[in-house]
């Protein structure tokens, strides 16, 4: 099986950190873990480049970086390239409150919320949303996402979401190695 991995998560007003290293040294146990088992990791990386937009932040410096770790990604995505599948998954959602409840989100603070961009990542890397941004290849069948512990509140309401998007079979396939950090950025998302 193909498993996708999401790990070192960074912003672009950030710089590597601590939080980055214990990522990849959880990042290490759990291919291991994936490759004992005879399946095969997919490694991606998520840059947020939209909640907290900084044009100085050094994509290069980041990647070799992680390539001198040793966990050079099979692909990097910058959050703001999300945006034309989370349309996508707006228009998918059958619950006309959740629905409602993110548009006026984005009316009144013009942005997207983290939870449908979390959303709109998972169903991509699960091959259910399409975008030219994702190598059908790198499509697996589970996901593991590393990540603070501190952005679970958000990432059950991007679960919620892909629930009422017509996939809560595929919520099972999806899995998470929490951190024990809270790095949630200064400003959190509310739910």
């Amino acid at each position: 099986m193909n498993i996708s991995v999401e790990y070192a998560h960074i912003y672009t007003h950030q710089s590597i950190n601590d939080e980055h290293k214990l990522s990849l040294r959880a990042l290490g146990e759990t291919v291991s873990s994936i490759e004992s088992e005879k399946n095969t990791a997919f490694l991606v990386v998520m840059i947020d480049d939209y909640s907290f937009p900084d044009p100085t932040f050094d994509y290069a410096r980041f990647t070799s970086w992680l390539a001198d770790q040793g966990r050079k990604p099979d692909l990097i995505i910058r959050e703001s390239q999300l945006i034309p599948a989370c349309d996508d998954v707006l228009r998918l959602l059958d619950d006309p409150k959740l629905r409602q409840e993110i548009i006026k989100y984005i009316q009144t603070k013009k942005k997207y919320p983290c939870s449908l961009f979390i959303a709109a990542w998972y169903l991509m890397r699960l091959g259910y949303i399409k975008s030219a941004l994702f190598p059908h290849d790198l499509v697996a069948g589970e996901l593991i996402n590393i990540l603070p512990e501190s952005f679970k509140p958000v990432e059950e309401k991007g679960i919620e979401i892909i629930k009422s998007a017509g996939f809560e079979n595929k919520i099972k396939d999806i899995h998470y190695k929490f951190l024990p950090i809270n790095i949630w950025p200064e400003a959190k998302e509310p739910s």
